[in-house]
């Protein structure tokens, strides 16, 4: 995991798509990090994540 994820807020990362669209701030981010390719992949690893702890903390509050 990258340390990238943690300066978006949970409403950014809820509207990321994870396909490096150009209006997308965080995947623009990656992309010019970790390069085209490289960068795509972790914005996916870290989306997985940051959208895992959601539903989890869903889960916790019920």
């Amino acid at each position: 995991m990258s340390d990238l994820k943690k300066k978006f807020s949970r409403k950014e990362w809820k509207d990321c798509c994870g396909k490096g669209c150009k209006k997308c701030k965080i995947a623009q981010t990656y992309i010019g990090v970790y390069g085209k390719k490289k960068g795509l992949d972790k914005l996916n690893e870290d989306r997985a994540v940051m959208q895992s702890k959601k539903a989890s903390s869903k889960k916790k509050s019920s």
